[in-house]
C-alpha cells in the first residue's frame, strides 16, 4: 500500500531528524574551533560528504542553521538548570549561576549563537520560541523560591543579566576567574536582600 501523497513514513521522518542533528552538530564543532565565519552551507556540506542542497533541504540557509544552532543551546541550557539538585533557595541560586556561568564559558561559540550572533530570535515578546521562554522559566523557578511575585520576573532577569556579564567579561579577558565565586555569592545576596525589601 502506497503511502498518502505529500506524507512522508515514520523511518524516513527519522532519517530527516538524525540528518538535521547531524548539520547542527558539524555546523556547532566548525564553530568552536575555527569561529562563526568558517561556519558556511558549502563548508558544513563538505564536512559531511552532502551536497549543499541537502543542507538547504532543512535549514534555508546559513542565517536559520544558525538560529536552530541558538534554539538548541537554550533547550540544552533550560534543560540542564531545571535538572539542578535541590537545595537551600540561596545555595540552589549559586549553583544556578555557577552552572550558567560554566555552560557560557566551556560553549562560547554556541553561547555567541544564543546571544551575539545576529539572528531573527524575538526575546521577551509574544513570538519568543517556547525554548528561550523555558530557559528564563528555569532561572525564575530559583529565584520564586525567596523573591515573591510580581518582583520575581525582574530579580530573574537581573540574575540572568549578572550572569552574562560575567561569561561576557570572562570571555574578553576583564574578569579573573578566581574572582567568579565571589560574584555569584553576591549575587544570590542580591536576590536574598530583594526577598527581605519586598
Amino acid at each position: 500500500m502506497s503511502e498518502p501523497k505529500g506524507s512522508l513514513s515514520e523511518p524516513r521522518l527519522r532519517r530527516q531528524a538524525t540528518r538535521r542533528a547531524l548539520i547542527l552538530d558539524v555546523a556547532l564543532s566548525l564553530a568552536e574551533a575555527e569561529g562563526w565565519d568558517a561556519v558556511t552551507t558549502r563548508r558544513v556540506a563538505d564536512e559531511i560528504d552532502f551536497t549543499q542542497p541537502v543542507i538547504y533541504q532543512h535549514f534555508g540557509g546559513r542565517d536559520e542553521l544558525i538560529r536552530s544552532i541558538a534554539v538548541k543551546g537554550f533547550e540544552l541550557l533550560a534543560a540542564e538548570l531545571h535538572a539542578l539538585p535541590q537545595s537551600t533557595s540561596q545555595s540552589r541560586l549559586e549553583a544556578l549561576c555557577h552552572h550558567y556561568v560554566d555552560f557560557g564559558s566551556t560553549r562560547p561559540r554556541l553561547y555567541e549563537a544564543m546571544f551575539a550572533t545576529k539572528t531573527t530570535l524575538a526575546f521577551a515578546s509574544a513570538e519568543t520560541p517556547a525554548e528561550l521562554r523555558a530557559t528564563f522559566d528555569a532561572v525564575k523557578e530559583v529565584v520564586a523560591l525567596t523573591v515573591a511575585e510580581p518582583e520575581a520576573d525582574s530579580v530573574a532577569e537581573l540574575v540572568w543579566a549578572s550572569c552574562h556579564g560575567i561569561v561576557t567579561l570572562m570571555a574578553a579577558g576583564r574578569i579573573p576567574p578566581d574572582r567568579v565565586g565571589g560574584h555569584i555569592v553576591r549575587i544570590a545576596g542580591l536576590a536574598a536582600e530583594d526577598a527581605h525589601e519586598s
